[in-house]
C-alpha cells in the first residue's frame, strides 16, 4: 500500500507517537509510506527512523495564506504520490486532508485516527467532514470510539480501536539496575513507586503525593519517585506538598531520564493518577513492558490497558484513600506483586507490541480499501 500520514503537531506527544510509530511499523511491513509534518520533535523523530517525510505544512498559525497553501501542496503531494490511504492524525484543521483528497484524488481513502482524548464536536461541519470526507475513523480507545459513535452519529462499523503500543524491547524486565537504587537514595529494603507523567495538574500528583503519606506506618518504607518534566506545576511545588504531608524523605524526583527502561526495572510497582487525558497513556505501556504491576485511575484508556486484579488494580480517579489501598496489597504480598508484573509483560508481549501495532493497523487499512468509496 501507498499510505500519507499527516500530522501538524511539531510537540512529542503520545499522538505523535502513535504516528511515528505506525508509520515505521508499516515501512518494516514492505508498505511506502510518506508523512506530511512540520518541523519539530516528531519530524525529527520519524528522519532518524528513515521514514521519508515532507516537512512544508504550516497548519498550526491559522492564517489563510498557510492553508491556501497546504491544500494546494496537498493536492500536488497527493497526485503524485498516488496513495491508496490518507492517513490524518491531527485535530487543527483535521478536515482538510479527507477534503483535498476526495477533490483532487478521489481513489485514496481517508481514515481519521484519533489518538487524541478531545471529543469530537457535533457541529454541522464536523458532521459533514466525517460522514462525506472520512472514509473510517480509528481511535486508540473504545471509549473514544463509543463517544465518536455518539457525538458522530457513526455506525460502530465505521470506527476501529486500535491501542498504541511500546517498544517491548528497549523496555523489558531484563535490564541490569543493579546501581540505580543507590544513584536514587532507595534502600533495598524500600518500597518503590513510580510516578511518570509531566508536572501538571491533570497528572494528580497531589493524590499520589497523600497516598504514600497514608503508608507512613506500614514496616516497609514507601517511597515515591516522579519522573516528569516541569509544565504548569514545578518540582518545587513538588517537594512542598510532600513537605506539607510529612514524608519529604520518602519522595525522589528526576526532571528528565537518559536511562528510563533502567530506572523502572527498578521500581517496584507504577502508578498513574491521572485525573482526565490518557487516551494512549505511554507510561503505563512501559510501566507493563518491564514487567511492573500497575495502579491507575479509571480514566481514558487506562481500564483498558490494565486488566483489573489480573496485573493491576483501577481506582477511582482522585481517591487517594483507594489508590494507597491498592499499593497497600502490593507492598504486603510479594507473591501478589511478582504476579502481576508478569501478566503485565504477557499483556504487553499479546497486544502492546509495536509489531502488533503495525500489523493492526494494515489489517484495518486493507479492510478499508475493500469497502465501498463514500461519495463527495
Amino acid at each position: 500500500m501507498k499510505i500519507i500520514q499527516v500530522l501538524n503537531s511539531p510537540n512529542w506527544s503520545a499522538a505523535s507517537a502513535y504516528c511515528i510509530n505506525v508509520s515505521y511499523e508499516l515501512m518494516k511491513l514492505g508498505h511506502d509510506i510518506l508523512v506530511m509534518t512540520e518541523p519539530g520533535k516528531p519530524l525529527e523523530e520519524a528522519k532518524g527512523l528513515g521514514i521519508p517525510c515532507d516537512d512544508k505544512l504550516r497548519l498550526n498559525n491559522h492564517s489563510l495564506e498557510a492553508y491556501i497553501f497546504a491544500m494546494k501542496h496537498l493536492k500536488k503531494t497527493y497526485r503524485s504520490f498516488k496513495p491508496d490511504i490518507v492517513s490524518a492524525h491531527m485535530n487543527e484543521c483535521s478536515w482538510m486532508p479527507g477534503f483535498v483528497a476526495k477533490l483532487s484524488f478521489p481513489t485514496a481513502k481517508v481514515a481519521r485516527v484519533r489518538a487524541d482524548i478531545a471529543a469530537p464536536n457535533k457541529n454541522i461541519f464536523n458532521l459533514y467532514v466525517n460522514h462525506k470526507w472520512t472514509d473510517h475513523i480509528i481511535c486508540s480507545s473504545q471509549l473514544h470510539k463509543d463517544i465518536c459513535c455518539k457525538n458522530l452519529f457513526l455506525s460502530p462499523d465505521k470506527i476501529s480501536v486500535i491501542y498504541g503500543s511500546v517498544n517491548a524491547r528497549k523496555f523489558n524486565p531484563n535490564i541490569n539496575c543493579d546501581n540505580i537504587r543507590q544513584e536514587l537514595n532507595f534502600e533495598k529494603s524500600d518500597f518503590v513507586v513510580c510516578l511518570l507523567g509531566r508536572l501538571s495538574p491533570i497528572k494528580g500528583h497531589e493524590y499520589a503525593l497523600k497516598a504514600v503519606s497514608l503508608l507512613k506506618d506500614l514496616p516497609t518504607k514507601v517511597k515515591l519517585l516522579c519522573i516528569g518534566y516541569e509544565s504548569e506545576r514545578t518540582i518545587a511545588w513538588l517537594k512542598g506538598e510532600a513537605e506539607r504531608l510529612g514524608i519529604s524523605d520518602r519522595l525522589v524526583c528526576i526532571s528528565k531520564c537518559d536511562n528510563l527502561p533502567a530506572v523502572l526495572n527498578s521500581i517496584d510497582v507504577g502508578i498513574i493518577t491521572s485525573l482526565g487525558s490518557e487516551a494512549n497513556s505511554r507510561a503505563t505501556l512501559e510501566y507493563m513492558a518491564c514487567g511492573k504491576p500497575v495502579v491507575v485511575t479509571n480514566v481514558g484508556v487506562l481500564p483498558e490497558l490494565v486488566a483489573d486484579g489480573l496485573n493491576g488494580f483501577v481506582v477511582e480517579k482522585g481517591n487517594s484513600e483507594k489508590m494507597s489501598e491498592a499499593i497497600k496489597r502490593l507492598v504486603s504480598n510479594k507473591d501478589l506483586c511478582l504476579k502481576m508484573g508478569l501478566a503485565s509483560r504477557k499483556r504487553v508481549e499479546e497486544n502492546f507490541t509495536l509489531e502488533h501495532f503495525g500489523k493492526e493497523m494494515e489489517r484495518i487499512y486493507k479492510k478499508i480499501l475493500e469497502e465501498k468509496t463514500i461519495k463527495k
